[in-house]
């Protein structure tokens, strides 16, 4: 009689464990049957093992599988890799007037796309990330800019390399990267645009003493080509290269147990220096006016750029999870005088000479602005949010106007503005930005120089953007 109820015992306890298979909950549902009918006797200690070993079994094999499957296999010697990525809707809006009230306005929308994956191999590692636009300042797309300029030619967009970087760890404190690497500087975007990477060697110092954390970011970058000698009897020549040479040091720590620092100091060269003649960065004049009105020539010429930036920000913790941060940056242009005897001594006509040389040497830029925070852990979660408003000022010969942002202020310099931004997470990896800016001409005898979007020679400019970001 035993042996007839233990075997119809076991056919309903199977039959809820086949069922289980399915569903995590009702398998664990299962296992608390069991057990109960142990404490009452049913079934003995040993009759209840047996009927719940083999689901503990496969449960754990769920759970190990689980943890796994985010992670992908590449090959035995590869520890780790991670896949990650972004997609981004935008809407933007931009406009732009030069002194005579001549405007351009240009809407769009555009669209981005990352993929990227990182792998780890015990000391090594690897960062290699695909994105669209051949632009080193963008990652963007435009709805419907077709190629050939044609309506409904839904021309596809390429995709380009956007980093490809083998990384050393060589100590606990030094790491050592080469290939096409994200830029390794504390910074911010009125001197380098978020989307631009460096192309050699970056070396990485990080260490801490006490309650201070040092750091420390150097950068060999080549910037223009590779350098070429050529010999014969009857000519000889060469191919000009540039190098960007960063050498930053800094520290971050806390002040109190609610306020915390950090600050660097950057000093940025550039090798090449053949801005004499006609090669030198000479800006346009401001009284140039209509589409692609007097920007100057040679405005991506880099002779004469030796800079010093110091960046820093306080961070100070408040109640319910909040952060108010107020953050700067202020550069100076060590060989501005040269890049503005350099830019007189090279403009065309005597006018021009003249103008250039009244207008003076503007040879620094500032920024100074304030952010409030609240997010609930260290990973993004949905409710969080942020928001920034700074004001910058940027004098002609202060920066590379290769490298400035090209959303704010348009890949010039010659402009001083406010911009504001601010993020929502819709969920965990749903963002949600909101983003506007307003700058006018700084020194109004010069134009407001470089390559940006805006075919005007910019008096005042405004941008606005709205777009949602989804990462995985």
């Amino acid at each position: 009689m035993k042996s007839i109820k233990l075997r119809g015992v076991c056919a309903a306890v199977s039959g809820a464990l086949l069922f289980g298979f399915g569903a995590n909950a009702m398998a664990d549902s299962t296992v608390d049957i069991v057990n109960a009918l142990v404490s009452k006797g049913v079934l003995t200690e040993e009759e209840g093992n047996l009927l719940t070993k083999g689901r503990e079994g496969e449960k754990l094999g769920q759970e190990k599988a689980m943890k796994s499957a985010g992670k992908i296999k590449i090959s035995d010697v590869v520890d780790s890799a991670t896949l990650y990525g972004d997609i981004r809707a935008r809407y933007e809006f931009r406009n732009g007037e030069d002194t005579a009230s001549n405007g351009e306005d240009r809407s769009r929308g555009r669209y981005k796309l990352t993929l990227g994956v990182k792998t780890e191999a015990g000391d090594f590692y690897s960062d290699l990330a695909l994105s669209m636009g051949k632009n080193g300042r963008s990652d963007n797309a435009t709805f419907g800019a077709a190629a050939d300029g044609s309506n409904g030619s839904n021309t596809k967009e390429a995709v380009y390399v956007k980093r490809a970087m083998l990384g050393w760890k060589a100590t606990d404190w030094l790491k050592i990267e080469a290939g096409r690497v994200a830029n390794p500087l504390y910074t911010t975007s009125m001197v380098w645009d978020a989307d631009l990477t460096f192309e050699g060697l970056v070396e990485k110092v990080d260490f801490k003493t006490g309650s201070i954390n040092w750091f420390g970011n150097f950068a060999q970058s080549q910037y223009r080509g590779d350098r070429q000698d050529f010999y014969n009897i009857d000519t000889s020549s060469e191919r000009k290269t540039n190098t960007v040479l960063a050498f930053q040091g800094g520290a971050k720590f806390d002040i109190t147990d609610t306020v915390s620092a950090k600050a660097a100091v950057t000093y940025t060269t550039y090798t090449s220096d053949n801005g004499t003649g006609t090669g030198a960065f000479v800006p346009g004049l401001g009284t140039g006016t209509g589409v692609a009105g007097t920007w100057g020539t040679n405005v991506t010429s880099t002779n004469d750029i030796r800079t010093i930036e110091i960046p820093a920000e306080l961070g100070f913790k408040l109640a319910n999870n909040m952060k108010l941060n107020v953050f700067g940056d202020y550069v100076v242009n060590l060989d501005g005088d040269d890049r503005f005897d350099a830019a007189v001594a090279a403009a065309t006509a005597g006018t021009a000479r003249n103008t250039i040389r009244a207008a003076g040497n503007d040879d620094k830029a500032w920024l100074v602005g304030v952010g409030l925070e609240q997010k609930q852990d260290k990973n993004p979660k949905k409710g969080d949010w942020s928001a920034k408003l700074w004001y910058q000022d940027v004098g002609v010969y202060a920066l590379d106007p290769n490298a400035v942002d090209s959303d704010f202020m348009d890949s010039k310099v010659n402009l001083k503005g406010v911009v504001f931004k601010g993020e929502y997470l819709v969920r965990d990896n749903v963002f949600l930005n909101l983003a506007a800016g307003h700058a006018t001409r700084k020194n109004d005898r010069l134009a407001a120089t470089g390559a940006g979007d805006i075919n005007l020679n910019l008096d005042s400019y405004n941008l606005y953007q709205l777009d949602v970001t989804y990462k995985f």
